[in-house]
């Protein structure tokens, strides 16, 4: 069940509010805290909340402060450009694009039941605008074709945001993680637009996977398994494509091939597991990130080393050129 942020807020009984005028009075000009500067008072004041709130053993209580701290740290991104050394000490997710324009702010707070709730701050760093997303509990189902619209968001830690020149309608692609249970977890490949009135959009049709166009990629597997999903240059060469595409020295996003331990568990996604050794890919053609297996990934060695580079290994481009 999603949460609605306005109306918890509303929700705050005594305890709450007696430690939330504790706090305020602690960090007001007229304590210790006044004789730092303002930026210091205030990235310590983040701090110490964002800090407090995964401490509390309470859920209400949790939720109520990181409330607190969520809106402060919008007023703080309203007021700061991004990048500002305010918020280098806040213990969350801190991304920005390549291109300056976009920087996500992305945090959890695990429930005592094991699920997490996602928050995110999005700020638009030319038009200095933020954008408070909803928070959102981790969903049950996350589908490869849903577009999230009108403040909804997929939930889930964002850990990079690419971007890439070529797409000329200004789409980012974003490596997330999600918790999902204390059995499962899921890593995401997803795509962040702006819509005409610049509100976020989730999804787009910009992954060619072995069952078609998808709006996202998300690997499900056991949550005890490390999955690997990175973004990195590489060289491959194609197949089933034009001789003057096939050889590829890009960036390109690395995920390792999941297998079930047993042939009995096959479709149980808390029993999936990497291979072992065994990676794929999806490597940027045409505007699309297009599925690619059995790729070999290495780094290459700087060009001053580099004397005899490594055969790139044939791959095969998903789906076949009709």
């Amino acid at each position: 069940m999603m949460l609605k942020f306005p109306a918890h807020r509303d929700r705050f009984f005594a305890p709450a509010v007696f430690f939330i005028i504790l706090f305020s009075f602690f960090y007001s000009g007229s304590g210790l805290m006044a004789q730092q500067p303002e930026a210091d008072n205030e990235a310590r004041e983040l701090r110490a909340l964002i800090d407090s709130s995964r401490r509390e053993r309470s859920d209400s209580l949790r939720f109520v402060v990181n409330n607190v701290f969520f809106d402060k740290l919008a007023a703080a991104l309203h007021a700061a450009p991004a990048g500002e050394k305010v918020f280098d000490s806040l213990n969350i997710g801190q991304i920005t694009s390549a291109d300056g324009k976009v920087s996500l702010y992305n945090w959890n707070l695990q429930q005592n039941d094991g699920t997490n709730t996602y928050f995110m701050i999005i700020r638009l760093n030319q038009e200095a605008r933020v954008i408070p997303m909803k928070p959102v509990n981790a969903l049950q189902e996350l589908p490869q074709e849903t577009v999230f619209r009108n403040g909804d968001w997929p939930g889930g830690l964002f850990y990079r945001i690419i971007y890439r020149k070529e797409f000329k309608s200004g789409y980012y692609t974003l490596l997330g993680w999600d918790g999902f249970s204390r059995t499962t977890t899921r890593k995401t490949i997803d795509a962040l637009s702006f819509d005409k009135n610049g509100n976020p959009v989730f999804g787009a049709p910009m992954f060619r996977t072995k069952e078609g166009i998808k709006n996202r990629v998300v690997s499900e597997y056991a949550s005890r398994a490390s999955f690997t999903q990175t973004y990195d240059k590489q060289r491959v060469n194609l197949s089933n494509v034009r001789k003057s595409q096939r050889k590829v020295n890009d960036e390109i996003i690395v995920i390792d091939r999941l297998v079930p331990m047993n042939e009995t568990l096959e479709g149980q996604r808390w029993a999936y597991v990497p291979a072992g050794n065994m990676y794929d890919a999806y490597i940027f053609y045409r505007n699309l990130w297009s599925y690619v297996e059995d790729v070999e990934p290495r780094n290459p060695a700087p060009a001053v080393k580099e004397k005899s580079p490594k055969k790139p290994v044939n791959l095969d481009l998903f789906p076949p050129k009709q």
